[in-house]
């Protein structure tokens, strides 16, 4: 976008000095209590810098106010992505104690060679149930 502009830019500026070397007769300029008796040329360029320059000044506050606007924005979007990183990391490590405990549940205990396992699970003789 940028060489587009300068590209505009620079043809406006050709024709406006091939006007202005097409128009060198003198004329009188009066403005307020001053008058000036210049070439056209010189009047007519003096004036597309005076536009130019008044067209600059106004677009200064609109900038001023996008890049505070760009920066405040950029200071937020750091502070939420640090926060998303603090909470990925939280639920990753919730995540990982969940996977642990489902793991140790699914293994079955390992018992040492020839142990039997009883209805009390206390490794002793096993009781039958009363009324059999």
């Amino acid at each position: 976008m940028v060489p587009i502009l300068l590209v505009l830019a620079l043809i406006i500026a050709i024709f406006a000095v091939i006007f202005a070397l097409q128009n060198t007769a003198m004329v009188t300029v009066t403005f307020l209590l001053w008058t000036f008796e210049q070439s056209l040329a010189l009047v007519l360029l003096l004036s597309l810098a005076a536009g130019v320059v008044v067209g600059l000044f106004t677009l200064l506050p609109t900038t001023f106010r996008q890049k505070f606007s760009l920066s405040s924005q950029r200071k937020k979007l750091d502070a939420l992505e640090k926060t998303l990183a603090e909470m990925k990391a939280k639920e990753e490590a919730r995540l990982a104690a969940e996977a642990e405990k489902a793991k140790a549940a699914s293994q079955p205990s390992t018992l040492p060679a020839g142990a039997v396992t009883t209805a009390s699970g206390n490794g002793g003789p096993a009781v039958p149930p009363a009324g059999v």
